[in-house]
Parts: structure tokens; C-alpha cells; sequence
């Protein structure tokens, strides 16, 4: 495959949610500290990102005055705006978050007036040479809350979105395109889900083309897919896919017969159980059905009574993309299904989403795996980066960089 075919280093970005910003003033402080640290860490003159906008800031950006000077503030950082995190609503660090993350859910008005905030500042940020900008969004809502009053609802709110972003792409010719993120227990977890939604959504939504699919790599891990062929069952059934974010799940073997060491890795596992996000847990069977818990505390709980019952936990927790392993052998990221998706592009050339590094947990890791200091987690996140680059390198998807 031609290399030109492929990615630049400076089109592989990270999403900033890893940052605390609580309004407009700190995520300019977070652009100049963080970003262009991460930039500067790179050796790039430029690096396109996907900013995590929140709620707040966002309604303080559609202030004119407020607005120029944001933009003239991506101009001096480097920063080119391709896509933004419209996932979190509020508050992403501070206290538990848990399920909160996913309200407002695409039922609730605030949603839709939030996200048609992020469109309007993404399509005046794009680039000039980029006419098309991705926002990842909420799978609808969460699943155990979920009813069909609310899927009609959302549905509803969904058909305003794209008929908005229609009309924003005739008034400004950039192409602005929501993508819905699959998430375990969220109203759309799995492949199925994705396929049958969008299908029908296709069907009964005459601007479709502006809502597509968030792939997340962690993610569908955790729901025991094959990414490659998770991603070509979607390619077939003509999904859209504007965004890949690329994250690692945690994964832990647990051995049926030696009961000290199965009490040891579960003891050591229990130190990613915190209390700041939901960490969902999904297991298989003996019939190969797929179990689930709402979050790690109570799996624990499960594997310490029912010894040997459960051979492998998948838990939704984005450790560093370089992890293979985290304190024990037992303990393992998901890199094969980072594998599985870097091969899938290898092998489809004609499919080049914007692809996005989304580790946003460094700050909650057990104490001997989180960074010490605010540049050791810049440090971090640029050698996940570099990861990224060598996976494409790898693959001759990786475009030489411009001297």
C-alpha cells in the first residue's frame, strides 16, 4: 500500500477529556499547557486534535468576540480543530461521574441544544483545507433507564440534528457529521445494534449522511468482538464510520484451579476499581453467553463466590495504549484488538476516518501506574502517540513527515 495512502504523524490526535476543564477559561489554559505540550513533546509544528468541549464552554463560545479569539488561539498553538468529544456534558473529573456521562441523553433537549453549539464552532474551526469535521456523541442513553417513549424521543431530537447540520453545510460548505459511540450497556453496545439502528435510520432520516458511528476500540473489547471483523460487518452493511478512537481495554485471566493466585490477581484488580467512572465488566459463559456487571465492584464481588466460574473478565477501563501488562502477568490490555483494527485499515484504503488516541483515565490508575507529575502525563500521552505512529509504520500507513 502507498504510504501517501495513510496518516501523517500530525493527523494523529488525542482527545483532550483526559484534561479537567471546567469552562471556556480552562480549556484555553489546557490548549496552552497541555496541547502544546504534548506538541512540543512530539516535535510537530502542527497536530490536529479532538478537544473535549464542555457544556458551559461551549454555550460561551457562541459569543462572537469570544469565538475569534479562540480560533486566533488554535491558529498560535498549532491546534487544527478536525473533531470534537461531545460525549461528557458537564463535569468529567470532578467527584463520582459514573452513569451521569451519558445525561443529558439524546432524549433530553439539552443534548441537542449542546451539540448544536459544537457544530457551529467546529464548522468555523475547520481548517481550510478539511470540509468535513466529526463530533462523537452519546449512544442515545444508557440501557437500563432506556424505554421506547425515550428511543422516540431521542429519534426526534436526532432528525432536528441532522436537518440542522444540512442546512450548515449549505450556509458554509463544511460538512459537520455526528458520530454515535458504542459503549457497553449504553442503548447501543455491540455491532448488531450499530447495524440495526442504521439501517433503519437510513431509511427514515432524508439527512442521514450527517450522523455516523464512533468506533471505540476498548469498547467493543470489552463486548468480546473481533474488531476486524466487527469493522467489516459495518462496512458491509454500509455504516458509517467517521471517527476510530483508539483505546486499550483492561483484560484479566483468571486461573480455575489455584485458588491464592485467583485471590491475588482479584485483590490486585480491585485497585482499578474507583470512584470517579463506571468501569463495566463483561464475562462468557460455559455456553459462550455474555454476562455483564454495571460496574467492577460488583464483579469482584461475583468471582470471589463463584471460584473458577469466570476465566476472563473484560473491563471497560482505558489503560495506556502501550500496556500489555499492568502490575501482574494476569492482567493485560486489549492490544490484539488494536491489532485487529490497524490491520483493517491496512487493508481497506479507501477508509481513512480520523483516528483518536482516548485514554482519559491516566488520573484515576492504581498509585504505582499513574504519572507523579502534570509532564509525566504528557509524557504519557506522547509516548502513546508514538505507538500509534510505529502501528502505522508498521502497516506502510504512516506518511513520511514534510522537513
Amino acid at each position: 500500500m502507498n504510504a501517501g495512502m495513510g496518516w501523517a504523524a500530525a493527523q494523529v490526535g488525542y482527545c483532550s477529556n483526559v484534561h479537567p476543564t471546567r469552562d471556556l477559561a480552562g480549556l484555553r489554559s489546557s490548549i496552552e499547557q497541555h496541547f502544546q505540550g504534548v506538541r512540543t513533546l512530539r516535535g510537530l509544528n502542527e497536530q490536529d486534535s479532538g478537544l473535549w468541549i464542555s457544556a458551559l464552554a461551549a454555550a460561551q463560545l457562541q459569543q462572537k468576540s469570544a469565538r475569534l479569539e479562540f480560533l486566533s488561539l488554535l491558529q498560535r498553538s498549532g491546534l487544527r480543530l478536525t473533531s470534537l468529544n461531545g460525549f461528557p456534558y458537564g463535569q468529567f473529573h470532578d467527584g463520582a461521574v459514573k452513569a451521569e456521562v451519558y445525561l443529558p441523553s439524546w432524549a433530553e433537549p439539552k443534548r441537542l441544544a449542546y451539540s448544536l453549539n459544537l457544530a457551529q464552532i467546529l464548522a468555523q474551526a475547520l481548517p481550510p483545507d478539511c470540509h468535513q469535521g466529526v463530533i462523537s456523541s452519546v449512544p442515545l442513553g444508557y440501557a437500563a433507564s432506556w424505554n421506547p417513549t425515550l428511543q422516540q424521543r431521542a429519534e426526534y431530537q436526532l432528525r432536528q440534528l441532522t436537518a440542522s447540520l444540512a442546512r450548515l453545510h449549505l450556509n458554509t460548505g463544511k460538512k459537520i457529521v455526528f458520530c454515535l459511540e458504542m459503549e457497553p450497556d449504553c442503548v447501543l453496545e455491540s455491532t448488531d445494534q450499530a447495524i440495526a439502528f442504521f439501517r433503519r435510520w437510513q431509511t427514515i432520516d432524508p439527512h442521514h449522511e450527517h450522523l455516523a458511528l464512533c468506533f471505540d476500540v476498548c469498547h467493543q473489547a470489552v463486548m468480546f468482538e473481533d474488531c476486524y471483523q466487527s469493522l467489516d460487518r459495518l462496512r458491509q452493511a454500509r455504516v458509517p464510520i467517521g471517527k476510530i478512537q483508539l483505546s486499550n481495554a483492561l483484560i484479566c485471566r483468571l486461573p480455575p484451579q489455584d485458588d491464592n493466585r485467583r485471590e491475588h490477581i482479584l485483590k490486585t484488580l480491585g485497585e482499578f476499581a474507583e470512584t470517579t467512572y463506571l468501569h463495566q465488566v463483561k464475562a462468557r459463559d460455559a455456553r459462550d453467553r455474555l454476562l455483564a456487571w454495571a460496574d467492577l465492584p460488583a464483579a469482584l464481588d461475583d468471582c470471589a463466590k463463584s471460584p473458577g466460574q469466570y476465566p476472563e473478565l473484560r473491563i471497560h477501563f482505558h489503560i495506556p495504549l502501550f500496556s500489555e501488562h499492568l502490575l501482574l502477568p494476569e492482567l493485560s490490555g486489549s492490544q490484539l484488538a488494536l491489532s485487529q483494527t490497524f490491520d483493517f485499515l491496512a487493508g481497506h484504503g479507501d477508509f481513512r476516518p480520523v483516528l483518536e488516541v482516548e485514554t482519559y483515565s491516566w488520573g484515576v490508575l492504581p498509585a504505582q501506574l499513574r504519572p507523579t507529575t502534570e509532564y509525566a502525563q504528557l509524557q504519557g500521552i506522547s509516548a502513546e502517540l508514538h505507538w500509534v505512529e510505529d502501528q502505522l509504520r508498521q502497516r506502510q500507513l504512516l506518511q513520511p513527515q514534510a522537513q
